[in-house]
């Protein structure tokens, strides 16, 4: 029998609990597009060991900026829409006023908890060339 996975993670940030809800599947696989476009090649690029602060910050503007401006801030709107803290859905203008780190943070986690096994399984499953 396969092992259930967690619908939900609790996860701590800056001195609260957000709890994460899993996707569905119809809404998780529906915002693979568009988190393959923006957000996947910034998460790497935030993580690379040896970056700068400053060049993880021009990354960021360059993604808030020009065109996709609109439809990224959607986006992380959308990825934290089933989040909870303290027992309610997130007010998103009065949690993340001057607290845009925990919002980074917040969204790199939702995408873990959502995607991050089934990219690890379907990498390890792949046909060996």
């Amino acid at each position: 029998m396969a092992e259930k996975k967690s619908n939900q993670k609790a996860v701590p940030l800056n001195g609260k609990t957000y709890l994460i809800n899993a996707y569905k599947g119809v809404k998780g696989w529906s915002y693979l597009p568009r988190l393959a476009k923006y957000v996947f090649p910034f998460i790497g690029y935030m993580f690379n060991e040896g970056k700068e602060d400053s060049d993880v910050i021009e990354s960021v503007m360059s993604l808030l900026s020009g065109e996709s401006a609109e439809e990224v801030t959607k986006l992380i709107m959308d990825i934290v829409d089933d989040v909870q803290v303290d027992n309610s859905g997130i007010d998103f203008d009065e949690e993340f006023a001057q607290n845009y780190d925990t919002l980074i943070l917040l969204v790199v986690e939702v995408i873990k908890l959502n995607y991050f096994d089934s990219f690890q399984r379907l990498v390890t499953n792949l046909p060996k060339a």
